[in-house]
């Protein structure tokens, strides 16, 4: 089963020494991305908003500072932007849509595609975990069976229940399929369109470096080493702050900013 150059992985020992240093579901960043590594950035999803039929990437600082917020690494969107996620809530024209949860934006995977590829000397092997949970899965097999009942003569086409694809990596609380491939898989998504879907986790075979999306989160983690972090944190087509392993993520997470009304 392939998604693109990336082939589905029924071997999963490539990912032990992540279900070895992860830390328990929902405590800090390091539920999400596996510790250990020198340096972390968290790497924040833009909302959009529509002008002129185009989409325009707003940034979570442009939103905290005209709403008189502050920006920080523990931040959530509920305090810089004075809403609750899905709340349907609109900005009064600063933004449309608000960030998207468990997907890093096709631009931005692209484009740390080609600056993490300075980063590792394995481009060519890298591994990437996906949600088992996603509908609409590239690498999960579909398929009706005609099955007859009713009157006779009358048959309907009824939805099969697909077998899974493969093993999943578990991880507190999630199930992961792996595949592997060259760094050129970061640009594949991993479901049907329109949507893109991103990979949840991806890193090289030689695990210089770690990128995690968590399903329920609007941001993405990097780990690696001081240099790329610094890298990461100075490049300006991207909205970054340094992490910690040990930060909070959780909505009560963001101490400065107040949280909207429920």
């Amino acid at each position: 089963m392939r998604i693109g150059p990336l082939e589905l992985q029924e071997d999963l020992s490539p990912a032990d020494w992540i279900i070895d240093r992860i830390h328990d579901f929902a405590v800090d960043v390091g539920s999400v991305i596996p510790e250990g590594f020198e340096a972390y950035a968290r790497l924040f999803h833009p909302a959009i908003r529509f002008e002129n039929g185009h989409q325009v990437e707003v940034r979570w600082s442009d939103v905290a500072t005209v709403n008189g917020r502050t920006i920080h690494p523990e931040m959530q969107w509920a305090g810089v932007a004075g809403t609750w996620g899905h709340s349907q809530q609109k900005s009064g024209g600063l933004w449309d849509l608000e960030p998207e949860d468990g997907s890093l934006p096709h631009r931005y995977a692209e484009h740390l595609r080609d600056l993490l590829a300075g980063y590792t000397s394995t481009k060519d092997r890298v591994w990437f975990a996906v949600w088992d949970g996603f509908a609409g899965l590239k690498i999960r097999p579909g398929g009706t069976a005609t099955l007859s009942f009713g009157s006779e003569g009358i048959h309907h086409a009824v939805q099969r229940p697909a077998p899974a694809p493969g093993p999943t990596l578990r991880l507190p609380n999630r199930e992961y399929y792996l595949l592997s491939g060259p760094m050129e898989g970061i640009g594949e998504s991993m479901c049907h369109g329109p949507r893109w879907q991103s990979a949840n986790l991806w890193w090289p075979d030689d695990r210089s470096w770690c990128v995690a999306t968590e399903i329920d989160f609007s941001w993405t983690y990097v780990g690696g080493n001081a240099s790329l972090v610094e890298a990461l944190i100075n490049d300006p087509n991207l909205e970054i702050l340094p992490a910690n392993i040990d930060d909070a993520i959780s909505f009560e997470s963001d101490r400065i900013n107040p949280q909207p009304p429920r």
